[in-house]
């Protein structure tokens, strides 16, 4: 190994390390002395660049020969595997590169919905008619019909919800789909218009054809309204899901509907290259998606200049060293992703199967230290553990009602009252259950992550500062999605009370179908609709009508009216313990890799500068909006 390398390594760990350690450091009593999000915030944007806006002007440089390094999560093999459907398949991060959408979106300056593949679409008296564009192409050349739309459609019938609130889906033509909904409701297009052409009919259709069988023929009316299926459409429903999910072809050998399409797969990168059938020119020939794969190696490939751009968690203090030393050729972006960051906790296991132990935890972990210093960008998340991130609360619940709440803002007599309540009991420096032990309480978090290894560390050891057996645990981005299925931690960072798609609590909410099956372990019914008790209260609480009644809400009144019965349930009940809202600073790294306009050091709102990293690249790909220049 090189000497100057070595000294990077050394260098990278101990800011890494000085980062943690200063954080951890902080007794969770000393609240007031806490870093204010605005000003680390400030300490990395304000940095004085000489580039000062994401477009640059210049000629295009010619397309050979350039490759556009950036960080994609992938699974490599032997797990990963090219169903999108199935963990180890393309995900959030692959997906906005390799396959195009109905339509680009962004809540960003305001509601957009830019027809990608489609050449139109319109919704009028509940008929939503979609029309592709003509000649569009997969990449092995096949053409791209309504059968593949429809393929699509009925394999995300549960995700675009046409299982519940469309009557029929109907092929008009090759090119035309019409979907005949029961209802007007403003979701309809939201969860419709942004779906990614990701099921050739070629290789899903005969899936399709099962799940539209029963959609055809094993549903009912419920007592909304709305359709549900059958007891018996449930069980073929499951069976078909069986079925795909056990089709898994090589990543290698799809077919892909979007700009790029995967080459070569290893361990550390994937090299995308170009779909040479898609339907507009492309400005880079190649995207190598690193693959992150630990908290040092992703902040050593970052100071050693791997990536072009990227949108990489750093701590504050390697985040605003990586700006000051590269002033001349950096710029910087402030991008809201309308996401929250926490703890779900893991419902059935001991101790956290106890609501008084939850409440307990949430009194403990000092929010309002840890956001801050968990990476730049990150601000205070909602301190009601109501399950929406606060830009979203703050749009549809008042103070008045906020102030009926729990607020679980750090308080450790609080906290010492609630295990007490469970039973619990201090001895010397620690707590004990009325067994008289002190149960292992594991936290969880994704390794590659430098913002959950803080956000992790620093919370284990809060509680271990109190008295509780806490140890957080590092695992791999690529085996995290089965950690938190598995059970087996008690807190799994994750990201519930997120809204990143349609900025509206439906989708919050709507998330405990994932985010209940992973940290939060929770109790689904095999069939028929999500009852679940209200711990604190003792009371049923029917949350798939709540859903549905949240969908069909028309006026902000009725949303906030909604809103306030799911954010008293999760206030009560402390299944999601949230962190951090999170913005995060997109660098560009290279001086002639221009994108969609910008200033830098701005909190942006725009149609191109919101959302995932990946979302945010893919959007401009499709837009043309990013090339280098000569």
């Amino acid at each position: 190994m090189k000497s100057n390398k070595l000294k990077t390594i050394i260098s990278v760990s101990m800011v890494l390390v000085m980062s943690l350690t200063s954080l951890i450091g902080c007794s969770n009593s000393n609240k007031d002395s806490g870093t204010k999000s605005e000003s680390i915030l400030d300490s990395v944007v304000s940095v004085e660049t000489a580039l000062t806006n994401a477009k640059l002007e210049g000629e295009r440089a010619d397309v050979k020969g350039t490759e556009l390094s950036t960080m994609v999560s992938f699974t490599p093999a032997p797990a990963g595997h090219g169903n999108p459907l199935v963990n180890g398949g393309p995900d959030w991060s692959t997906e906005p590169i390799i396959y195009d959408y109905l339509c680009d979106y962004s809540s960003q300056p305001e509601k957009t919905f830019k027809p990608s593949l489609l050449e139109s679409y319109n919704f009028e008296n509940k008929i939503l008619t979609l029309k592709l564009k003509e000649d569009l192409k997969w990449s092995d050349g096949s053409a791209i019909t309504a059968d593949d739309l429809m393929t699509t459609i009925f394999i995300d019938m549960t995700v675009n919800n046409i299982a519940y609130y469309a009557e029929s889906v109907t092929k008009v033509d090759d090119l035309t789909v019409e979907i005949k909904y029961i209802k007007d409701s403003a979701l309809l297009l939201d969860y419709i218009l942004k779906t990614a052409l990701k099921y050739p009919a070629s290789e899903y259709g005969e899936f399709a054809k099962g799940y539209q069988k029963e959609f055809e023929n094993s549903r009912e009316v419920d007592e909304n309204g709305n359709y549900k299926f059958t007891e018996q459409g449930d069980l073929n429903v499951a069976e078909v899901t069986t079925k795909i999910n056990n089709y898994l072809p090589d990543i290698l050998s799809i077919k892909c509907s979007g700009a790029y399409v995967p080459k070569v797969i290893t361990s550390a990168e994937t090299i995308f290259e170009q779909n040479p059938y898609y339907r507009i020119p492309l400005y880079i020939e190649k995207i190598r998606g690193i693959r992150p794969t630990s908290t040092e190696s992703t902040a050593l490939a970052i100071t050693n200049g791997d990536y072009d751009a990227e949108g990489m968690g750093l701590s504050p203090d390697l985040a605003q060293k990586v700006a000051e030393n590269n002033s001349d050729t950096i710029r910087q972006m402030v991008v809201p992703e309308f996401s929250s960051l926490g703890f779900t906790m893991n419902t059935q296991k001991y101790p956290t199967n106890d609501v008084n132990v939850r409440k307990a935890i949430s009194y403990i972990i000092d929010t309002a230290q840890i956001a801050p210093v968990s990476e730049p960008g990150m601000v205070k998340g909602d301190e009601y553990a109501l399950g929406l991130p606060p830009s979203i609360r703050d749009k549809y619940l008042d103070k008045d009602f906020l102030n009926t709440l729990e607020n679980y803002d750090v308080n450790l007599e609080k906290a010492a009252e609630y295990l007490e309540a469970a039973g619990w009991t201090k001895k010397g420096n620690s707590w004990v259950d009325a067994d008289g032990q002190s149960p292992e309480i594991i936290v969880a978090g994704v390794g590659e992550y430098p913002a959950y290894v803080v956000m992790g560390e620093a919370a284990a050891n809060m509680m271990k500062d109190f008295g509780l057996n806490a140890v957080f645990t590092p695992k791999e981005a690529a085996a995290y999605n089965d950690y938190a299925t598995s059970g087996e931690g008690h807190m799994v960072i994750d990201g519930f009370a997120t809204v990143t798609s349609t900025q509206h609590p439906h989708e919050a909410y709507n998330g405990v179908w994932w985010y209940g099956k992973r940290g939060m372990n929770l109790e689904f019914p095999e069939q028929g609709k999500l009852v679940w008790n209200n711990e604190e209260t003792g009371e049923a609480f029917n949350y798939t009508d709540k859903l549905t009644a949240l969908f069909d809400a028309s006026t902000d009144e009725e949303i906030t009216n909604i809103t306030e019965e799911f954010a008293q349930f999760y206030n009560d009940n402390v299944w999601f313990i949230p962190v951090t809202e999170k913005y995060y600073v997109y660098r560009i790294h290279d001086p002639k890799l221009s994108m969609s306009e910008s200033p830098t050091g701005e909190q942006l709102s725009d149609f191109y500068w919101s959302g995932t990293t990946s979302a945010i690249l893919g959007k401009m790909l499709r837009g043309e909006e990013i090339y280098y220049i000569k």
